[in-house]
């Protein structure tokens, strides 16, 4: 079963990557066709065709007008005037071939300007042939289209009904496949009132087991809402969190002050979290049915956590519960407002996380290939339809945003390159732009090589 769902996670990760980058040079293509040059082919996939198809587009040409048409070299030097006919305007030939690892574009100009029966293509046809306005609005069309992509899904991820939490209350809600707060006898609508973890720790200097509470005693208070932050506090860590919210007391301590969120108390320091280390929780909790109170002890030993990378939001899903939730649905004006806020906070956290490459965090944070097939996954298992259409509609500002970079063989280079011709008025050296196009191609396989590697291994 799992292979099976593996499988299906690579066929709709596939399409998805696809579709994205073929609408990219969609955009591509469009603008071409708009600026009148010539595009041998548009391919859906690389590999061998598997299908394809080819658009043609005649029109009648009269006497003594400029010929505009596709022509061999013997046709070029014939200075008779051509007679009344219909004449090719231009094909395209649309291509789906075996691999569906994206699509491309070919325009004459880029790699030559002879079709593959021969004929040549006049220069006012061709990419570097039209002026640098043209070449620009078509290079930066495939980024367009991938905006506005992105804020076509965030517009309907925005409309999706969605599920918020009510933290001002702290009724339990228990989820269906974590057992430890089940078996504890807390129930549906529950409150609990008091909490605090028992640590089982190792302490290296005595060579003893040793275990540490949290909340300390004197922090401990009686709990009122499920999460709350300080007042003035920038909300950035779990250091803001009030005492006084369940989300404070369950923390896994451990694995926030791991990833720089959380202050590790003193009375953890000194002390490890080894493969035997466990916790148990001690809580006090109102029963909803006929206001008793309870006081239990988890029996279970819930695990301390030694991945950095453990994910699992305040460590409330070891214990086995989520604060009630409303459903909330968004009008469509409200809807174009929040895809716009997102949009805006996607782009720019993009560029921080490039700006932060080449520090230690900021390469622990990016990812590659990899990392879009993991999280593709995690979208497809959560069932989420809102949370997967809003991935690859950030997927889809990523790749429009490292377009733009000035990277040689990247749009960004190509509508930079057009600009410097256009101040300069004069083309720069076709061996510069091959050998940075290749650099730049070099470059780029090397950083995807680095981050599969890291994404696999490291």
């Amino acid at each position: 079963m799992q292979f099976l769902q593996t499988i299906l996670n690579i066929i709709i990760f596939l399409l998805c990557l696809s579709a994205v980058v073929c609408i990219h040079e969609a955009g591509h293509l469009a603008a071409a066709k708009i600026f009148n040059v010539y595009c041998f082919e548009y391919s859906i996939g690389f590999g061998p065709a598997i299908f394809k198809h080819t658009f043609k587009h005649r029109k009648k040409k009269k006497k003594n007008e400029e010929e505009t048409n596709l022509f061999t070299a013997s046709e070029a030097t014939d200075s008779a005037v051509p007679e009344e006919k219909e004449y090719e305007l231009g094909k395209t030939q649309f291509t789906i071939r075996a691999l569906p690892l994206g699509g491309y574009v070919a325009m004459a100009g880029e790699d030559g300007n002879e079709t593959p029966d021969g004929k040549v293509v006049p220069k006012e046809r061709c990419l570097n042939g039209v002026n640098h306005f043209k070449q620009i609005c078509i290079m930066l069309a495939g980024i367009t289209m991938n905006f506005i992509l992105a804020l076509v899904l965030l517009f309907v991820t925005a409309l999706i009904p969605t599920q918020v939490g009510v933290f001002e209350r702290n009724d339990i809600v228990l989820t269906e496949d974590v057992k430890y707060a089940a078996n504890t006898g807390l129930k549906t609508g529950d409150k609990i009132l008091y909490l605090y973890q028992t640590y089982h720790l190792y302490d290296p200097k005595t060579e003893t087991k040793v275990d540490v509470e949290f909340p300390l005693a004197e922090d401990r208070t009686e709990l009122t809402s499920y999460r709350a932050f300080r007042e003035g506090t920038k909300r950035e860590s779990y250091d803001d969190l009030e005492k006084s919210c369940i989300s404070y007391a369950v923390l896994d301590v451990f694995t926030w002050s791991r990833r720089k969120l959380f202050t590790l108390p003193s009375a953890f320091e000194g002390k490890e979290a080894i493969s035997s280390s466990y916790r148990t929780i001690t809580f006090t909790y109102q029963s909803a049915s006929d206001g008793s109170l309870h006081e239990n002890v988890t029996s279970e030993r819930i695990p301390v956590q030694a991945d950095p990378d453990f994910k699992e939001e305040y460590g409330f899903g070891y214990f086995g519960i989520t604060c009630p939730t409303i459903t909330v649905q968004n009008s469509f004006g409200d809807a174009i407002v929040e895809a716009g806020t997102n949009f805006s906070r996607f782009f720019v956290g993009i560029y921080q996380a490039l700006g932060s490459l080449f520090t230690p965090d900021g390469w622990r944070n990016v990812g590659g290939i990899v990392s879009v097939y993991k999280m593709t996954s995690e979208g497809i298992t959560s069932g989420s339809a809102s949370y997967f259409i809003m991935l690859w509609g950030y997927i889809s500002v990523n790749l429009g945003c490292f377009n733009l970079l000035p990277i040689p063989g990247l749009d960004g280079w190509q509508t930079l390159i057009a600009l410097i011709e256009s101040v300069i008025r004069k083309k720069l050296p076709s061996k510069f732009k091959n050998i940075s196009n290749t650099v730049g191609l070099v470059v780029m396989m090397l950083l995807a090589g680095l981050l599969i590697i890291k994404d696999l291994f490291l």
